[in-house]
């Protein structure tokens, strides 16, 4: 598979494309509205590029209680969940293993999830029952998203006010798991939208020192007329967990569940408040904007190999505003879609008490596609950024810096019944404000500026029983950011040699009849450190192969049976860059999902890991005391257990 070039993979889905179309039978409409290939809502997918979207109805009847649980083992999507609970979980997209939280990009109706400093995208803030559908972008997006959009972008879209709509929902699992969701909505004849939400958890989960106890609270106040809206929110979350940190080999032996990091505790309240609107200016164009405001604050523990640690607290505020327009432009019969905005953002860290660091961020845009009959368009864009960044550990410094990003593309359809497209695209990721700080020592080289160039070909094929995509990609990186954790006594973020990814990504959905759906994903993704005295070394924590099946039987009309099977190949440890230790192995599981739902009551019975695997799903090499050499510690997943949830909607 290496040695498959871009242009033979080019050339082959060529070949099927034309191929396929001979069986498929047209449609008349098969477009989902999506927002992420523009940054607004669109029929269909305008620009060159793959967006997969998860609908509620997929979401429902899986059982799935988190968010990661729904990601999990999708096309181009690789998850490492530390405890198995989703609140430590990192999504990752071609590939970027430890680094991947801050190379993907999650978002939450177009807002950042993800951080300026090194603590990933918290997925688990998030309510199932306030998700409409999930958008997965394929691929770099800088130029319409900017910084960490380098494996792609996953934007959860949540769902808005409409008839009134009261729902209660309870459930019971393993673990002592409990879980309560109230949800109300309604939007009244004048335009004025309310929707609120509260979700309570609480569960030991599968380790010791690992109990949970999570609020979240939300709440919409909207207002829609017939050229625009505009809307404010507040979502509050409190989580208090237990870190019970990795094991080594000799202490899995004894127990899969123990910790031997008892003190070990996060403690975050995050406060998110949302301002915006969109106005149609003329039939043709339109402006939108928001502004953000995301508090949080942490207090906790952490114990390092040997019994060292200490008490930390951090402070986030990330502020920005987002102001954008739409619109079209004649060209003789054709009209370009032209999409630009400005993205500006600030951001207020601090670790306390050894660092403090603030970054402004302020980048402009531009992506236009036009039509040159009606098969084939060209998408052409740009971004421009500036950052500057004001960092004080022991020593103030001031690594600031410009940044470009281009992108160009090729899309071409045929009878709405098949799709083709070809894009390349620039890319970049700032360094994190704690990626350029070191608490113990001082300097250290100014990191620089990850850059890189992402290309990529894709075909879709389908008709109404039978929806299928094929897409191949090349991902070059200069400077990539890592940590190297045995460069001195504590590890050290670096700069690496260029890195090369390859990737091959196949999905298909069957519906032969209304009560049948078989669904599955093949990932494969080549990631080697290159121009090293390692060269050709994989990448840590990156799966060369991942394959998902499901299936979904609506066996009478209320019930539905899900079932779905993940198999994942072996990744090196992370922090493993030579690739000199002991391994994560691969391994299977499944999940089953029985649902009944009259339209009033909803019951749902999840059973994960139904086959009782004895798994890790995340690895690292660290310091054994017991032995006295580096080895490779493990986070023991859990073993089969089961959710029960009940729910009325009145």
């Amino acid at each position: 598979m290496r040695n498959i070039t871009f242009i033979h993979f080019i050339i082959g889905i060529f070949l099927v494309i034309n191929f396929i179309p001979v069986f498929a039978e047209p449609v008349e409409d098969l477009d989902d509205i999506v927002v992420s290939a523009t940054r607004w809502e669109t029929p269909g997918i305008p620009t060159a590029g793959s967006i997969t979207v998860i609908t509620r109805k997929q979401i429902i009847e899986s059982g799935a209680n988190r968010v990661i649980d729904i990601l999990r083992g999708r096309g181009g999507v690789q998850i490492r969940d530390l405890y198995g609970d989703g609140s430590r979980a990192t999504v990752d997209m071609r590939g970027f293993g430890e680094s991947a939280g801050a190379n993907t990009l999650i978002l939450v109706d177009g807002r950042r999830l993800n951080n300026t400093d090194l603590h990933a995208p918290d997925l688990s803030f998030i309510s199932i029952k306030d998700i409409e559908r999930i958008e997965i972008v394929q691929g770099s997006s800088t130029v319409l998203y900017g910084d960490q959009a380098v494996g792609g972008v996953i934007n959860i879209i949540t769902r808005q006010a409409g008839e009134l709509d009261v729902d209660f929902e309870a459930g019971y699992g393993s673990y002592d798991h409990q879980l309560q969701i109230l949800k109300l909505a309604n939007r009244f004849d004048n335009g004025i939208g309310i929707r609120t939400s509260a979700e309570r958890r609480l569960s030991d989960n599968y380790r010791d020192n690992n109990d949970l106890e999570y609020l979240n609270v939300f709440a919409n106040l909207s207002y829609d007329w017939d050229r625009g809206n505009m809307f404010a929110e507040f979502q509050r979350t409190d989580e208090e967990i237990g870190i019970p940190g990795a094991l080594f080999s000799n202490e899995i032996n004894i127990s899969r569940k123990q910790t031997t990091k008892p003190l070990d505790f996060n403690d975050t309240i995050a406060d998110v408040f949302r301002i915006g609107g969109l106005f149609s200016m003329t039939p043709d164009w339109e402006v939108a904007g928001e502004y953000t405001r995301r508090d949080e604050d942490v207090n906790g523990n952490i114990t390092f190999s040997g019994g060292f640690g200490f008490a930390f607290k951090q402070k986030r505020l990330h502020q920005s505003f987002n102001p954008r327009v739409r619109g079209k432009i004649s060209f003789g019969h054709q009209e370009m879609l032209l999409v630009a905005g400005a993205d500006i953002e600030k951001t207020d860290y601090e670790l306390v008490s050894f660092t403090s660091s603030e970054q402004d961020l302020k980048s402009i845009y531009a992506l236009a596609t036009l039509p040159f009959n009606d098969v084939m368009s060209i998408t052409g864009g740009l971004r421009k950024a500036w950052v500057e960044n004001e960092i004080v550990t022991f020593v103030p410094i001031t690594p600031d810096d410009h940044l470009t990003a281009s992108t160009l593309g090729v899309t071409i359809t045929s009878d709405n019944a098949w799709r083709f497209f070809i894009k390349r695209e620039d890319n970049y990721r700032i360094p994190l404000v704690d990626e350029q700080t070191d608490v113990f020592f001082s300097g250290f080289p100014e990191l620089k500026t990850q850059t890189g160039v992402s290309y990529e070909a894709g075909g879709e094929w389908y008709n109404r029983w039978f929806v299928s995509k094929l897409l191949g990609y090349v991902l070059k990186l200069e400077n990539e950011l890592s940590f190297n954790p045995l460069i001195g006594p504590f590890g050290q973020n670096v700069n690496l040699d260029p890195t090369r990814r390859t990737g091959l990504i196949f999905e298909v959905s069957v519906t032969p009849v209304d009560q049948l759906t078989v669904d599955a994903q093949y990932t494969y993704t080549d990631a080697v450190f290159e121009n090293t005295a390692g060269a050709g070394a994989r990448v840590p924590l990156v799966a060369e192969h991942q394959l998902h099946f499901s299936v979904t039987y609506r066996t009478a009309p209320h019930w539905s049976i899900y079932g779905e099977a993940l198999l994942i190949s072996d990744r090196v440890a992370g922090g493993d860059i030579a690739n000199n230790f002991a391994s994560l192995p691969g391994h299977g599981v499944g999940n089953l999902n029985l649902r009944y739902d009259d339209g009033a009551w909803n019951f749902s019975a999840r059973i994960n890991n139904i086959l009782d695997r004895k798994y890790s799903d995340n690895a690292g090499i660290g310091f054994n005391p017991g032995s006295g050499n580096t080895e490779t510690g493990f986070y023991p997943a859990p073993e089969r257990n089961f959710i029960l949830t009940l729910g009325y909607e009145f």
